[in-house]
């Protein structure tokens, strides 16, 4: 059999198109994968013991809620400087220069922690610049890794790529954990700017496919915005991408305050842990189904699906208050999420040209991760006044608002509607 070379994107069985199985057949994406794999482990590391080292020092949830604000508060207006970028230059270059700059962040931080004394400045400093290298290079690798296995694949690779996401996300806290009185504080962020090795190994061995250049690649820095109005099947994404994440998705980062609140489950316990992990579990089982035996599935229905599915939970969990079942609830809800931002995620992109999904990754990670510190602070002050309990009610109104926008029906008619309009990709 012959061997592929690393930007190829041609499957050696074309009756397996479309599969997890396929898209792994393309040696680039899962040395990117893989890569990408071992650099999320350490990144999940830094994130679970910085959070314990910081309170740890300062006994302030407030401080914790700073840092938390200095990683993910980028997200809010760079990832559109991001897409642009990607867009307009070279994605390889672009990728290995900024993964660059959060090595250098994270090693002054590891500097910064080894300190006697906690300087908490330096260290928002050190944050800030790792959250300002994901916010510019979310998009670039949002939209290009993906495309390392051509348009018949793109969506099982998405999946793929959230399943290794998930998965990192559920071994990079339990190993942090482990390490953190062994080695320290300091010791835990040099292995994850160890691990990005990884990741910038496998970026530069590979080729990613060529944008056209055109119209588009011109745009500036407006040519998501323009893409928004423009285009009405991107425009209804966003926005229901945005409602979920500033009102319902608030449920991943205050899980900690329903398991306490709700179930009487002490935050600091295994029982705690078994929880977390329930619900990264259902996320990578919902993301492997995506990739395997749902994948031709028409989107849009397992997105319904999915949205229904946390729906249904959120209901629950109004009402249920036995820890016990708090397991399999989560569980679900893990799964049942993942089909929705996968797919719409997936959905996005299948529809857009390449040289468009800059600005296309750009607006979903505004959209996405931007709302996240906003949904929590209001969540956190919701919960505050009130209970936790009525997040989560308002989460399942505007679920049930946003599956009535995204009713697979009124989906293809935009999608048709855009490609009347010259929007659409072609291949």
């Amino acid at each position: 059999m012959s061997s592929h070379p690393m930007g190829s994107t041609t499957s050696p069985h074309p009756q397996q198109i479309g599969t997890a199985r396929s898209a792994l057949r393309v040696r680039a994406f899962r040395y990117v994968l893989l890569g990408s794999f071992m650099s999320q482990i350490g990144t999940w590391m830094q994130t679970i013991v910085l959070g314990a080292f910081i309170y740890d020092r300062t006994k302030s949830p407030l401080a914790v809620g700073v840092i938390t604000f200095a990683q993910l508060g980028p997200m809010l207006f760079l990832p559109t400087v991001g897409g642009w970028m990607t867009d307009r230059f070279d994605v390889r270059k672009f990728i290995l220069i900024m993964q660059t700059w959060q090595v250098l962040c994270v090693l002054t931080l590891a500097y910064a922690l080894a300190r006697p004394e906690l300087y908490f400045t330096g260290v928002f400093l050190c944050v800030l610049g790792v959250g300002i290298g994901n916010a510019m290079i979310g998009p670039a690798w949002g939209s290009s890794v993906p495309s390392l296995v051509g348009p018949e694949n793109l969506r099982a690779a998405v999946s793929l790529n959230s399943t290794q996401m998930n998965a990192a996300r559920v071994i990079g806290p339990a190993i942090g954990g482990i390490l953190f009185p062994i080695i320290g504080a300091s010791g835990v962020m040099l292995l994850n700017a160890a691990s990005f090795a990884f990741v910038m190994t496998a970026v530069y061995l590979v080729r990613f496919p060529a944008r056209k250049p055109g119209a588009n690649t011109t745009s500036g820095l407006g040519g998501g915005i323009e893409m928004l109005r423009e285009d009405p099947f991107v425009r209804r994404i966003i926005v229901s991408v945005f409602a979920l994440a500033l009102f319902t998705l608030t449920f991943l980062y205050q899980l900690p305050t329903i398991a306490g609140a709700n179930f009487g489950i002490d935050v600091e316990s295994s029982a705690y842990g078994w929880l977390y992990a329930c619900l990264g579990g259902g996320a990578v089982l919902g993301a492997i189904g995506l990739s395997t035996f749902l994948v031709r599935r028409d989107p849009f229905k397992v997105i319904r699906a999915g949205l229904i599915g946390v729906i249904v939970i959120l209901g629950i969990l109004l009402f249920v208050r036995q820890a016990p079942l708090a397991y399999p609830l989560i569980f679900i809800l893990g799964i049942s999420y993942q089909l929705v931002v996968i797919g719409l995620n997936a959905s996005a992109q299948s529809h857009v040209p390449l040289e468009r999904r800059g600005h296309l990754m750009g607006l979903w990670m505004t959209a996405l991760g931007g709302m996240v510190p906003i949904g929590m602070l209001l969540a956190g002050t919701v919960a505050e006044h009130t209970s936790i309990t009525v997040v989560i009610g308002y989460g399942c109104v505007v679920a049930v608002w946003v599956t009535w926008r995204l009713r697979p029906s009124k989906m293809l008619e935009l999608e048709s509607e855009s490609t009347r309009l010259g929007l659409a990709s072609t291949s």
